[in-house]
């Protein structure tokens, strides 16, 4: 007698689900929730905790509770720490508002370099001894002053492991535009007032003063500055481009600048000021080039009010 052996399709079906599941072989891939720490909260079930020294772990455990408070940076200005991706996007390759005497810093955060970035500085020392160690204010509740260490210690790790972001890339390399150090004019040899540290420079109409800029880049050397234009208005909001006419690379002379009591100025350009009469305001406004950022202007259409009227002169 003749006997057949059948296999039930379910089990067939079974067998070869469980051979395309079985792991095959290849190049390792990344995966962006391995920073994730799964734990057990008091009801015993999962949840997520970021690491520390990665941005959703500052965030949490920094930014957000002991920063985001309100009237601070809650939205009213930058950083804006209210979300993980404010916070990211606000801080990383971003220009401080702020910033030491000797301008020093060209970021808030510098990935890869926390002693570069403005961010550590502003926790651990008071800007210009009028502005505060921050944070100024904390919440009720806040960490900070018993694990403040703990926490300057994860920030620096997340700064010097790149700055990632929360899907753990690193931010691209940026290139900052230049920045202005100071402003001088000079009649002969003698150097025009002001009337404080952001108003006008004063002179008298009827003579040539020499303008004197200087300036820092991240990447090239102020003198090698290319494309170093000029240009004045009576309005501070409208420039007529055609007007531009070249700076002259000159000195290096030392004189105040605007943050610094000894700063290298090395562009200047001769101004006369016939034909200006008591209360008029010349505005300046300087164009250059880096290589990357070309064309750039300072003061420019985003720039504060301040920096236009440390550009200005004013006739008495």
């Amino acid at each position: 007698m003749k006997i057949s052996i059948g296999i039930p399709i379910a089990l067939v079906a079974v067998f070869a689900i469980n051979q395309a599941c079985k792991k095959t072989t290849g190049p390792a891939v990344d995966n962006p929730y391995d920073k994730v720490v799964i734990t057990k909260d008091t009801s015993g079930q999962n949840n997520t905790v970021p690491l520390p020294y990665s941005i959703e772990g500052l965030h949490r455990n920094l930014f957000k509770p002991t920063c985001s408070n309100s009237g601070c940076h809650d939205g009213t200005f930058e950083p804006d720490f209210r979300t993980v991706q404010s916070t990211y996007s606000s801080m990383v390759n971003q220009k401080p508002i702020k910033n030491d005497q000797a301008g020093t810093f060209n970021a808030r955060v510098v990935p890869g370099n926390a002693d570069a970035s403005i961010l550590i500085y502003r926790m651990t020392v008071d800007l210009g001894g009028n502005s505060g160690i921050m944070p100024i204010v904390l919440d009720p509740g806040s960490t900070y002053p018993t694990k403040k260490d703990e926490h300057l210690a994860n920030l620096r790790k997340w700064i010097n492991d790149g700055a990632k972001d929360f899907n753990g890339n690193s931010p691209s390399k940026v290139d900052f535009p230049p920045t202005i150090l100071g402003v001088q004019a000079l009649v002969g040899n003698s150097p025009l007032g002001r009337g404080g540290i952001y108003e006008p420079l004063y002179t008298t109409a009827g003579g040539n003063i020499d303008l004197w800029f200087a300036l820092t880049d991240d990447v090239v050397a102020q003198g090698n500055l290319s494309n170093m234009k000029i240009n004045w208005s009576t309005d501070p909001a409208k420039y007529d481009k055609s007007k531009e006419v070249p700076l002259v690379k000159s000195g290096p002379k030392t004189m105040a600048g605007i943050y610094n009591p000894s700063v290298e100025y090395n562009w200047m350009y001769s101004f006369n000021t016939s034909g200006l009469k008591k209360d008029d305001v010349i505005w300046f406004r300087i164009t250059m080039s880096d290589g990357t950022n070309t064309n750039y202007e300072l003061p420019n259409d985003n720039s504060m009010f301040f920096l236009k009227k440390y550009f200005a002169l004013k006739i008495q």
